[in-house]
């Protein structure tokens, strides 16, 4: 077609294609245990020591538990890297969690796990079985004496076992710290509700906390609490009385050398108390490890307050941090850091102060890559379709990236380079510069996309080994001559310009013949598989006319989008008429939608009597059901089979971010660019204006399945953060 570099070879499945689709957690059981300082670990929210030495981590960033045994390897050992809810009763490296927090052991070995969007606390036994053993997944606050699976709590976090065999939970956002006993009976110890600071030298039931995180019980079964939001770590005793032991207050450094509850600490989230009664505090936001001695004197054992990194020294108080989250302490009474900024796991040997790296590499995912696509950061997300394996594709336009979202809600990306551009043809995509709006799937699998570039659009092909190439051109020569052969040109074509064409939507038939809306020329352009170009409707006049006869005789005004139903009949959002046009097996031209009124009305009516604007998007549920998107009236219709026209996700002319886990006729949405439906019937929707994929399953109810409401690849030094909570 169109000369030798628009050919390309239709290449059998390959294992490249194959590896992009499998989430990391079946990456890395694939090669079995690897060296755990040559992982990306990304972001690590906590850890803790097995009663065999074995170091456990939470890797929030691809909800997954691993574990660093003795000879410094690096397994999975829960989750599968997917975000969700399962698995209870089964095998723990089948089970799915969503951004784990703290763990902790009992003394029998079993270890448990703060899941802490879940909202639960899980427990994996010996044999590797998991199960809920605190919460009811719903967010909030009841249960206490009862039940502590029948229990409601709020994003738990840090945790501690004592020897009696009684669980203290950090419940973050209740501001309430919660045992559940030997009996699984759930109850507060302390904290009112309340947000603040209060209490002190009172009962701990009557004092306020304010976001509380990290645990740690001393020999005594005194409880500290990294009391994050009052920047201080507090103390509840034997009698449940509760006190302050280091902070007052102050979100800044200062006090060293001096007593602890006279400095300042920033943002404390991790404890850890040594036999000795030393308490070791990650003081998250001086950069620095410090240490409350037995006599209550604080000062700073690992950190310089500086956050680049500088490597292991042989003196951890000349090793710098970037917001190191937790602390524990090793069967040899070493002290395992979460430096987790700097994307590591590090150790301070005590009685030399010296530093070593045993997990991490410094990396991070980029922009939320190989993790769950909810923690990832899209820019302008925009075409969207749908492969024949449910991975849901799109265009994350202004990151220049195509990026792919698995089944299990693994995000990746499949072609660009980050580098805004049309560059790479004939090479790996991921090494290919790439500027993408609409997209279209061929029946098999081979993705087509469009790029604009100046006054012409590119059509350009990733096939299923990963290679990208040229389809087509429209300011290519030939293609232009073949525009000018044709009998209906175009009046762009036949000015004193050069030929100039928009092509603003691309769909494939089972063929393989490939459609083009042509909207500054007002047509329907075909390729054939032999790469002949010709006039599938449309005079190239600015009118609305030709209903009932041959398309080609037909006129459009602004044709925008396309799709195609299961019978091989072409939908057409004829745009700047208001209306939705079809084209059946015969070629005849019929309107099916639209009164021609640029407004919002009709809905429960019949579709011919809606009003229509600013249709940007067309698709064919699974059920036969055509769906409309209408980007700046925020919303998505259908069209039912006996011809009406409802609402199915946005309010009609209302934008915002709203409604997760409700009706989807209720939700907001802000300038939608695109949908697509899986397999299933769920409806994908590339809610540009927010920055997210949005899902609406086939009970309506609507979710976020990637990205968040900011901008950006990622901020820096820190990982995407997917909550509207203060949250670390």
């Amino acid at each position: 077609m169109l000369g030798s570099r628009k050919k390309l070879l239709q290449l059998s499945l390959g294992m490249m294609w194959v590896a992009l689709c499998l989430p990391v957690a079946a990456l890395m059981a694939a090669s079995g245990p690897v060296s755990a300082t040559k992982v990306s670990i990304t972001l690590v929210d906590g850890v803790a020591v097995a009663p065999n030495g074995d170091i456990y981590i939470s890797r929030r960033s691809h909800n997954i538990i691993s574990r660093i045994d003795a000879r410094g390897r690096l397994i999975n050992v829960v989750g599968t890297g997917a975000s969700g809810f399962s698995g209870d009763g089964g095998p723990a490296t089948q089970a799915t969690l969503r951004v784990p927090a703290g763990l902790a052991f009992d003394s029998k070995g079993n270890l448990y796990i703060a899941d802490r969007e879940n909202h639960r606390v899980r427990m994996v036994d010996r044999k590797g079985i998991i199960r809920t053993v605190a919460g009811n997944g719903t967010a909030g606050f009841s249960g206490d004496g009862g039940p502590a699976t029948q229990a409601s709590l709020n994003l738990p976090c840090g945790m501690v076992i004592d020897n009696k065999g009684n669980l203290y939970i950090a419940d973050r956002s209740n501001n309430r710290i919660r045992v559940v006993d030997s009996k699984g009976n759930i109850r507060t110890i302390a904290g009112t509700g309340a947000e603040g600071y209060n209490g002190d030298a009172m009962p701990a039931l009557r004092a306020t906390l304010d976001k509380p995180f990290g645990l740690a019980l001393d020999q005594n079964n005194n409880l500290y609490i990294a009391d994050r939001g009052n920047n201080r770590i507090r103390k509840v005793n034997s009698a449940g009385l509760i006190s302050t032991v280091a902070g007052d207050g102050g979100f800044y450094f200062i006090g060293d050398n001096g007593p602890a509850y006279r400095a300042s600490i920033a943002g404390p989230t991790g404890v850890a108390v040594a036999r000795n009664g030393n308490i070791y505090i990650a003081d998250r936001n001086n950069n620095r490890i410090r240490v409350v001695d037995a006599q209550g004197m604080i000062r700073t054992i690992m950190g310089t307050g500086q956050q680049d990194y500088n490597g292991d020294s042989e003196l951890a108080r000349e090793t710098n941090l970037h917001l190191p989250f937790g602390v524990a302490l090793d069967k040899k009474g070493d002290l395992i850091v979460i430096d987790r900024s700097h994307y590591r796991i590090r150790k301070v040997t005590l009685k030399s102060n010296q530093v070593e790296t045993i997990a991490g590499n410094g990396k991070r995912d980029f922009g939320g890559d190989n993790g769950p696509a909810e923690g990832a950061r899209l820019s302008f997300p925009h075409g969207i379709v749908v492969d024949s394996k449910d991975n849901v594709i799109f265009a994350d336009k202004s990151h220049y990236r195509i990026r792919q979202i698995t089944p299990q809600g693994i995000i990746t990306t499949i072609a660009g380079d980050g580098i805004r551009g049309n560059i790479g043809d004939g090479k790996p995509a991921l090494k290919a510069s790439v500027f993408p709006t609409k997209m279209a799937l061929s029946d098999n699998d081979e993705l087509y996309f469009i790029s604009p570039s100046s006054f012409v659009s590119l059509v350009r092909k990733l096939d299923r080994k990963g290679i990208i190439s040229l389809f087509a051109d429209t300011g290519d020569p030939e293609y232009q001559k073949a525009i000018l052969a044709t009998a209906y040109a175009g009046q762009s074509a036949t000015s004193d310009r050069a030929v100039i064409t928009q092509i603003s939507d691309i769909v494939i038939d089972p063929q393989g013949n490939v459609f083009m809306a042509d909207r500054i020329n007002y047509q329907i352009r075909k390729i054939d598989t032999r790469g002949k170009l010709t006039v599938f409707a449309g005079t190239s006049a600015s009118n609305y006319t030709g209903d009932g006869g041959p398309a080609r005789l037909a006129t459009f005004r602004d044709p925008q989008a396309l799709t195609l139903d299961k019978q091989g009949n072409m939908y057409i959002a004829d745009a700047g008429n208001n209306v939705i046009r079809k084209i059946d097996l015969q070629g005849i031209i019929t309107t099916i939608a639209g009164n021609g009124k640029h407004q919002d009305s009709g809905d429960g009516g019949p579709a011919l009597q809606a009003g229509l604007r600013s249709i940007d998007d067309l698709v064919m549920s699974p059920a036969g059901e055509l769906h409309v998107l209408e980007t700046n009236t925020h919303h998505v219709r259908k069209i039912t089979r006996d011809g009406k026209i409802v609402t199915v996700a946005g309010r009609a002319g209302i934008q915002g971010m709203f409604g997760d886990g409700g009706p989807a006729t209720q939700a907001m949405l802000k300038q939608p660019a695109g949908i697509a439906f899986d397999s299933k019937g769920n409806l994908y929707i590339s809610d540009m204006g927010n920055n997210r994929i949005r899902k609406v399953d086939t009970q309506g109810i609507i979710t976020t399945l990637a990205g968040t409401t900011s901008f950006g690849w990622a901020d820096d030094g820190e990982h995407v953060e997917i909550y509207f909570q203060n949250f670390p």
